[in-house]
């Protein structure tokens, strides 16, 4: 009797999860997640300031030493997701997202170049780099950072900043860019891309000169968003991602061309996010290819958040896309997504080839970072665009 009984509760299980898990009300599970996000977001200051998302950091080779994290970088890349997505959600969730983004600003200005140029920096300014690290915290005077390029454009396009701030920020970014004003001449990529007029990652007139794939989507995203991309270093740039796009080096070497994100699947989500937005000429001629490359990578993947960052890039792309299953959303709302990280520190960014590619691949140098609030975002974001085609 007591078997047929727990027979039957699993049969009804099943079912229940399985119906679900096809047919579970998308509006429902972004008000869920909304209310997630606004419950995560520091509320106090301690470890974090207020109005964050937490994030973590942990070494990519044994003892990984997880630990908090206090940079600004997911709660800047966070808010600006939010923000595109907004106008997506139910009325009444937009709301909750407004006063999400309301908090975040609180946060900003810790992390503002010291002078007050609208220039943004990793850590906090005066603060420690790599925080609870056995070494790099104890040398943050040694190894000091400069404002980036990826911080400052998220968090620029989350403020209602006028033309004169954004012009101040591109003069910085043109002066400092590779062959620029300043000086700087790469060293650090293939012999045929030096030649190349596009922007760098770090702004500061001290550091070295790289190239990010994926940092440069998202300054040109800023440069498109802001009508600003009419410099010769813009042409450059789309020009330099053009062509490691038509060599698939996103595929063959992702963590070479993208130090700081390191992954195929984290450079589609870039570069489609800025194809789907503005439609760059030299990009969109290899739409084929990339959306070929996007099922081929889906196919194979696990990891219940590179696969809803491979919908949403598929989404971008115009192609169908599975819905994400009752188990991966509650993998995602429930627990550290650590098998796949978002953001990675590799300090082998600056080297000339032959070296950086032995030490872009040395785990013991090699940080990850992590924040289960931004996991929830970009699940909220994969659920946000497939309104426009649902019921």
């Amino acid at each position: 009797m007591i078997g047929r009984i727990v027979i039957c509760i699993l049969i009804g299980w099943f079912y229940t999860n399985n119906l679900w898990a096809q047919a579970y009300n998308t509006d429902a599970v972004i008000t869920l997640l909304v209310n997630d996000i606004s419950r995560d977001q520091v509320k106090e200051r301690g470890e974090f300031y207020p109005g964050m998302f937490v994030s973590f950091r942990g070494a990519s080779a044994f003892p990984h030493n997880y630990q908090p994290d206090n940079n600004i970088f997911f709660t800047a890349i966070g808010n600006f997701t939010l923000k595109n997505i907004q106008y997506k959600v139910k009325e009444e969730d937009k709301p909750k997202i407004d006063s999400i983004l309301a908090r975040s600003k609180n946060a900003f200005p810790c992390y503002q170049q010291k002078e007050g140029l609208p220039m943004y920096n990793f850590w906090p300014i005066g603060g420690k780099i790599m925080p609870h690290s056995f070494i790099a915290q104890h040398l943050s005077k040694q190894f000091s950072i400069s404002e980036d390029a990826d911080d400052t454009v998220m968090i620029l396009m989350m403020q209602a900043n006028n033309d004169s701030l954004n012009h101040l920020v591109k003069k910085r970014m043109l002066a400092v860019s590779n062959l620029g004003s300043a000086g700087k001449k790469i060293k650090s990529t293939f012999r045929r891309y030096r030649h190349y007029k596009a922007y760098t990652t770090y702004l500061g007139y001290k550091m070295q000169t790289d190239f990010d794939f994926a940092v440069q989507c998202n300054i040109m995203y800023f440069m498109y968003s802001k009508g600003i991309h009419t410099s010769e270093q813009d042409t450059a740039t789309i020009q330099l991602l053009a062509e490691m796009v038509k060599e698939r080096l996103y595929i063959k070497k992702p963590k070479f061309i993208s130090p700081y994100y390191g992954h195929p699947t984290l450079l589609l989500y870039h570069l489609t996010r800025l194809i789907s937005a503005f439609h760059p000429k030299e990009l969109e001629m290899h739409k084929s290819t990339i959306i070929q490359d996007l099922q081929d990578l889906y196919a194979k993947a696990t990891s219940p958040l590179e696969k809803i960052l491979l919908q949403t890039c598929l989404i971008r792309m115009g192609e169908s896309a599975e819905m994400p299953n009752d188990r991966e959303i509650q993998e995602i709302r429930l627990k550290d997504q650590k098998k796949f990280s978002f953001f990675q520190a590799r300090p082998a960014y600056w080297m000339r080839p032959w070296l950086k590619i032995i030490f872009l691949h040395a785990a013991f140098v090699n940080y990850n970072f992590f924040s289960p609030t931004y996991d929830k975002i970009l699940l909220l974001e994969n659920l946000a665009l497939r309104k426009t085609s649902l019921p």
